[in-house]
């Protein structure tokens, strides 16, 4: 017999998140959501120990001083974008997917 597993819902998880810090869940193309007018994106990780930083989201959430929250195991922890800028800077931007992107690893969030 096969064992049914828990199907993960990021979407869930991003707007559980978001109001956890008091902010605003999204329902739109671009960034996750606001906490205090300022955007957010929420950024886990399932299978890897790094966070996919998207370019233009990232550019967007710098220009407009937002945040990103990060998850690992039931943990959040809550990061300008100019700091996560600081991290990524001396990468270059990936383009094997449809967007330029980074990353950042859990060690360097946590």
């Amino acid at each position: 017999m096969k064992k049914k597993y828990k199907r993960w819902d990021h979407t869930a998880e991003e707007k559980r998140v978001i109001r956890k810090y008091g902010g605003t869940p999204m329902q739109k193309y671009g960034y996750d959501g606001e906490i205090n007018g300022k955007p957010v994106e929420v950024r886990s990780t399932r299978k890897d120990d790094r966070y996919r930083i998207q370019k233009n989201t990232h550019e967007e959430l710098v220009r407009k001083k937002g945040y990103y929250i990060f998850v690992k195991n039931g943990l959040t922890k809550k990061i300008r974008a100019k700091k996560v800028s600081e991290l990524i800077k001396r990468l270059k931007w990936y383009k094997d997917r449809n967007y330029p992107h980074k990353f950042v690893k859990e060690e360097e969030v946590f």
